[in-house]
């Protein structure tokens, strides 16, 4: 018998801006991005008074399954930011922290690729990428 294992790409895939301030101001990022968050948390006084985490969090999430995969998410997130990359800058200089995230599950040995495109234009921005698998025992 012969057993034959072929590696796969990463499923479930999603990549994200993320913005990260403890006071966040939803108005600046308004402002700044003039894109519409897919999601915000913004603390409030009975999460600070519990001592829970106050750190606010603008999203702005591409998760939709694409035929090129994590490259064409990075592609529409791209075209959804980079005319705003002053207003990274900006946030940036203002104390927030910024970042581009890709997440998704993994096996042994699976993938994502991304064009020279792709990864010019992340550099571009100055924005720390960081990579987030989630993976399983089983």
């Amino acid at each position: 018998m012969q057993w034959d294992h072929a590696e796969g790409d990463w499923v479930e895939t999603g990549v994200q801006l993320v913005i990260r301030k403890p006071d966040l101001d939803p108005a600046l990022l308004s402002e700044a991005m003039q894109v519409p968050p897919t999601s915000l948390n913004i603390p409030d006084a009975d999460t600070r008074r519990a001592g829970l985490p106050q750190e606010g969090v603008w999203a702005l999430a591409v998760h939709k399954r694409l035929p090129g995969g994590v490259n064409e998410q990075f592609q529409q997130l791209l075209e959804q930011i980079e005319p705003h990359s002053s207003g990274i800058d900006y946030l940036t200089a203002q104390g927030y922290e910024v970042s581009i995230s890709v997440t998704g599950f993994v096996g042994n040995g699976s993938t994502f690729s991304m064009t020279s495109d792709v990864v010019s234009r992340l550099a571009a921005l100055n924005v720390p990428l960081v990579v987030s698998p989630s993976t399983s025992d089983r």
